[in-house]
């Protein structure tokens, strides 16, 4: 892709040679992530557009506004991540201390350096925000929104190696509450039969609206609720119902155990 600011034509390059949109369930309700549980490779936007850390400021406004994205890579001519270059990163640049505007990093007035290199900076290697927190395209949904919710992230770059490969967005992580019903039922009893080595008529498995029922009887008390617990882990499963019996309730014994050893 390649754009033009003021006359200068810059061009926005391309990591990764395959869309995963296309692979995951979503609106179209095609596609399939088997029984294994879903990884950062199912969701994220491949191929990425990126830039040199040479690209002009203005051309990288204009190139987020074009793609209608909130941010873009910056990168060496390895192949090497060095950064990013957000939609804040450039904001920065509207912000006027001196008219009074309330600014995080002032202290006693002053402009510290990082305020003062992004305000002046003209390219994306002086404007880009680094180090970079990445992650790996094996690594669980459920890993990748942990990363993301604990450092306050919007997007994560997904690094295989030392390789760009894809991004991945608050919103793809959002894509698994898109999975069919009947497509979450399966992995549902996947598990169930599976992992927890129940017989396919011990525990009957519903789901609508990504809410898992479960019916049946098992053994203990405990093992219910080891049931119920795994199953609001499972990634698109929005909440459980269990309805489960059980022919022992071992919840009584443990207390009791434990009220005499207290």
């Amino acid at each position: 892709m390649s754009g033009s600011s003021g006359g200068l034509v810059i061009n926005a390059f391309v990591a990764g040679a395959q869309s995963r949109r296309d692979e995951a369930p979503g609106a179209r309700g095609h596609g399939s992530w088997g029984e294994r549980e879903p990884t950062v490779r199912d969701v994220m936007t491949t191929p990425v557009v990126y830039v040199p850390p040479n690209t002009p400021v203005k051309a990288i406004a204009e190139l987020l506004l074009s793609d209608r994205v909130s941010a873009v890579p910056v990168v060496d001519s390895h192949g090497h991540l060095l950064g990013l270059v957000s939609e804040e990163d450039i904001l920065i640049k509207l912000i006027d201390p001196s008219a009074g505007a309330r600014v995080p990093w002032l202290t006693g007035g002053h402009l510290p350096h990082e305020f003062r290199r992004r305000r002046d900076a003209r390219t994306a290697g002086e404007l880009m925000s680094a180090p970079v927190t990445c992650v790996h395209p094996d690594a669980t949904l459920r890993q990748a929104a942990k990363t993301m919710y604990l450092r306050h992230l919007k997007r994560l770059p997904v690094i295989d190696g030392s390789s760009l490969v894809g991004i991945v967005s608050r919103s793809d992580l959002l894509r698994v509450y898109l999975m069919p019903d009947e497509h979450l039922r399966r992995r549902a009893e996947h598990l169930l039969h599976g992992a927890l080595g129940l017989g396919a008529a011990a525990v009957r498995v519903s789901v609508a609206e990504g809410v898992v029922a479960l019916e049946g009887e098992v053994a203990t008390h405990s093992e219910a609720d080891l049931i119920a617990r795994m199953l609001r882990r499972l990634e698109g499963v929005v909440g459980v119902e269990p309805r489960i019996m059980w022919r022992v309730d071992d919840h009584v014994s443990l207390e009791a155990r434990h009220t005499v050893n207290g």
